[in-house]
């Protein structure tokens, strides 16, 4: 992933919602004017966060097509029905995800810190066809939106605009602290991606590729500068932007893998499934294997990544989500630098990273609402011991 946790295995039809920052492992700041900024800026951030949220939500809501609840009949369809192929004009899934801390609501507003992975953003849209790329990487397997249920392997493309930011203390100012060489550079990755799935009901593979840029053309001081600006009576100014990772240009592969091992459905009304998944990607930004799981309980579950699957369901669905998984680390940019020059700031990277995360998620017909809580190990060697994030998302179905 060169996004944290794109979380390949989620359904592809939605729009998520996403921003960030994180990082309730560090030592909260020192003195009470300092605790005070803490607790205003969480708040401040979290009102932003919200907002922006409930403006996708409305957005997404409003802009759905009337005939887009084709499949949703309740269970009220027949077979033939159900499990119809799409035509091959299937329209485009768009997402939005956000990252934040701002979300950890089991935390104290003055612990939610302004720090380490600090920002992420993710635009997507998705597309239930492969014309290019299925005859070499999916066994010529043809679109989701022209197969029917039950068919086998299918195929989908997606494409992508992200920017993920990394930051330091925030008041610790460079040059004038002691010792701040020795915590996180600040660090931006700006970059495009496609990805390709080959979905069946028991296993999804995705192939991706991510293309962009660090330093000051990921534009990670100018957005932060925008965000401070916004809620400057809340936010500490971020100063250092100079000392961040240089520029240099970026490439990542990456592949993973997701099995359904188990899932229960009786009458075909999901209750419980289990997915555990591995992956690998390389390149000169991110350089990493894993392996992990993720459980979900609910009341008529959809299907984890099948878009075949979800035709005829119920008007509603409601989840719990709670997974984890363990990392290798061979190269990070925002930790190394870049390969052809030192950072400013260097610190001793930790190469084996665990990460769990827990969450909720409520369907109703088109509309998905859901939180997600990530809580990751220490990464580097004088890090926090852990530090924590939340996605806020709002997906929406337009097939």
């Amino acid at each position: 992933m060169t996004s944290r946790t794109m979380h390949r295995e989620e359904p592809a039809r939605r729009l998520f919602v996403v921003w960030g920052a994180r990082g309730p492992g560090a030592p909260p700041p020192a003195g009470a004017a300092a605790r005070r900024r803490g607790r205003a800026g969480a708040r401040g951030r979290a009102r932003v966060a919200a907002l922006a949220w409930g403006v996708a939500v409305a957005l997404a809501w409003g802009g759905t097509p009337a005939r887009a609840q084709e499949g949703n009949g309740g269970g009220e369809r027949d077979g033939a029905a159900r499990t119809a192929p799409r035509s091959a004009g299937s329209p485009w899934l768009p997402r939005v995800r956000l990252d934040n801390d701002a979300y950890n609501f089991w935390l104290h507003p003055g612990h939610r810190t302004d720090e380490e992975y600090t920002n992420g953003v993710v635009l997507a849209v998705e597309a239930l066809r492969a014309p290019w790329w299925g005859k070499r990487l999916g066994g010529a397997a043809p679109g989701c939106a022209a197969s029917a249920q039950g068919e086998g392997a299918c195929l989908s493309t997606q494409f992508s605009l992200a920017q993920e930011m990394y930051t330091p203390n925030l008041d610790r100012p460079p040059y004038s602290s002691p010792d701040w060489e020795r915590e996180r550079p600040y660090a931006a990755w700006l970059y495009v991606g496609a990805e390709g799935r080959r979905i069946s009901a028991r296993a999804l593979r995705t192939y991706s590729l991510a293309v962009g840029v660090t330093g000051p053309p990921a534009l990670g001081s100018l957005a932060q500068s925008i965000a401070h600006a916004i809620t400057s009576k809340y936010t500490t100014r971020a100063t250092g932007w100079e000392t961040q990772v240089g520029f240099e240009p970026g490439v990542v592969l990456g592949v993973r893998q997701s099995l359904l091992l188990a899932r229960w459905a009786p009458g075909g009304h999901g209750v419980l499934d289990l997915a555990p998944s591995a992956a690998v990607s390389l390149g000169n930004i991110r350089t990493a294997a894993d392996l992990g799981a993720r459980v979900r309980m609910g009341i008529n579950l959809s299907h984890p990544w099948d878009p075949r699957e979800w035709r005829g369901r119920g008007p509603w669905e409601l989840q719990l989500q709670a997974g984890g998984r363990r990392e290798y680390v061979a190269h990070d940019f925002s930790l190394d630098g870049t390969l052809f020059t030192t950072p400013t700031r260097l610190v001793t990277r930790v190469p084996t990273v665990s990460e769990y995360e827990f969450g909720a998620a409520l369907r109703l017909r088109r509309l998905t609402v859901g939180w997600r809580a990530v809580t990751r190990s220490r990464e580097y060697a004088t890090g926090p011991a852990r530090h924590a994030w939340s996605q806020m998302y709002s997906a929406l179905e337009f097939h």
